[in-house]
């Protein structure tokens, strides 16, 4: 089925168009750096109005340049935010809806987890092999998760602020532009990170789970400390090189320390990154040796696939409407968060309702 994917799930307006075998036939972006940049953030309304702009433009693009017309549309359904979500959905839902084509939901998450397997060299998408365990790391997301022939389970989760998301709120206070994760990379890359300044957090109980914050608030306080505040990344000096290197290596040790464990107990036929973490040049360094240390392949994505891209979603909605899964345009809806109880919550929530049939749904189900 020749699919045409869209994404609008946060500020990247993207649509791509893959033949059958998963071979990247078209893909455009419309990136709205510029317009977040001056907030130093994505600011939802904005988002929601650029991709009212230019999604109709690229998806006219696509039809001409594509290799033939969809027979299949795949669109990003959550998690994301609302109002970006809701062009993408309501445009993918019409444009299926009038063409009598097949319309499947994708969730970003499991786009996200698809992209290490497509080729952007003209070459048919990998097959994955059985188990896989993959981190999604980004600016909104955090977590390992295995995929088996049921589905992906996920194993652990950041507790708080997304490893992308840190990378960039550091950046900010360092006067990088936006977004800061590419910069903080940059400035890495000269300097001479030291493993004392910034420590792991400790967890009371024994997950796997990510906690992000703590080091967040160090690392500004360190870049305030040391006179660095608003430099930018020419002025910061070498002592803002080596601060940016320990400050990264630490959000790297953090990611990949379970992942000996998780090889151990799962016995995985591939390790996987994605996101735009999985851009960072330590982080891909880093898992690339683990996994020869490991004795596990690991398969990482183009530098072009770790962000947010539609090619990804359209592989996604191949697999899933291979397994069965339709969609109906006409009540087809988003789903703007994860749905997940915090560490917990389950209990105090059951011994609130002590008595009551509690309706909670399980985290490992969501």
């Amino acid at each position: 089925m020749r699919t045409l994917g869209i994404e609008t799930s946060c500020d990247e307006t993207a649509v791509a168009m893959l033949d059958g075998d998963g071979r990247l036939e078209f893909a455009l972006l419309s990136s709205q750096i510029e317009k977040h940049a001056p907030f130093g953030g994505v600011v939802p309304e904005v988002a929601s109005r650029e991709h009212l702009k230019a999604l109709p433009v690229l998806v006219d693009r696509a039809l001409e340049c594509g290799g033939g017309p969809p027979e299949l549309v795949a669109v990003t359904a959550g998690p994301g935010l609302v109002g970006a979500l809701l062009v993408g959905v309501r445009f993918a839902a019409a444009f299926a809806w009038g063409r009598g084509i097949d319309l499947v939901a994708v969730d970003h998450l499991d786009g996200h987890q698809v992209s290490p397997f497509l080729d952007l060299d003209g070459g048919p998408a990998r097959k994955p092999p059985m188990p896989v365990l993959g981190l999604v790391a980004s600016g909104g997301h955090s977590a390992w998760y295995l995929t088996g022939q049921k589905g992906p389970t996920r194993l652990c989760r950041t507790r708080d602020d997304a490893a992308g998301e840190t990378f960039d709120k550091v950046g900010k206070v360092l006067g990088l532009p936006y977004p800061g994760g590419p910069g903080v990379d940059r400035l890495a890359r000269m300097g001479h990170g030291a493993d004392t300044i910034f420590r792991l957090p400790r967890l009371k109980d024994e997950s796997h789970d990510f906690s992000f914050s703590g080091l967040k608030s160090a690392a500004i306080r360190e870049v305030r400390a040391r006179g660095l505040e608003g430099r930018g990344e020419e002025k910061v000096g070498q002592g803002g090189c080596d601060l940016m290197a320990s400050f990264e290596g630490a959000i790297v040790r953090q990611l990949l320390k379970p992942l000996p464990q998780f090889v151990e107990e799962h016995r995985p036929a591939l390790i996987t990154a994605s996101g735009g973490v999985a851009a960072n040049t330590l982080l891909r360094q880093e898992l690339e040796a683990m996994g020869t240390t490991l004795g596990v392949e690991v398969l990482l994505p183009p530098l072009g696939l770790t962000t947010d891209n539609a090619a990804m979603i359209a592989r996604a909605g191949q697999l899933a409407w291979s397994r069965g899964r339709r969609d109906d345009p006409r009540r087809m809806d988003v789903n703007a968060r994860e749905v997940w109880h915090p560490p917990g919550m389950r209990r105090q929530m059951e011994r609130q309702n002590a008595g009551e049939r509690a309706s909670v749904v399980p985290p490992e189900e969501c």
